[in-house]
């Protein structure tokens, strides 16, 4: 995650600066994924500044974050390198639910 807004963050690969419907799909996405809270939470919502000089993030949150970001980008294959194992069970099924829904293609890898 790079010192910026939550926004930057999750477009980072797309055109910048975001188009509205940039910004309405990042978080849509966001709340698909379960950080519809943690957007409620921070006073300026996707233009939080998150990293080390602003809003600190759980090790949960982040990984949702870059699941978002894989997603935004609209690749053909998503590989996602143990992403889901920071979330506890509720939230891993969501996340899941959400990058089946969207990614066209999907690799998972996880580690017992």
């Amino acid at each position: 995650m790079l010192g910026g807004t939550f926004a930057y963050n999750l477009l980072m690969g797309r055109r910048w600066p975001p188009r509205p419907d940039d910004l309405a799909e990042a978080e849509e996405i966001c709340r698909e994924l379960g950080l519809g809270e943690l957007l409620g939470r921070m006073p300026a919502g996707l233009e939080q500044v998150v990293g080390e000089t602003g809003w600190q993030l759980s090790h949960g949150e982040r990984s949702r974050l870059y699941i978002a970001r894989a997603l935004l980008q609209g690749a053909e294959v998503v590989v996602l390198d143990e992403s889901f194992a920071a979330l506890d069970p509720e939230t891993l099924e969501q996340a899941l639910r959400c990058v089946l829904r969207r990614a066209r293609t999907l690799v998972v890898i996880a580690h017992p």
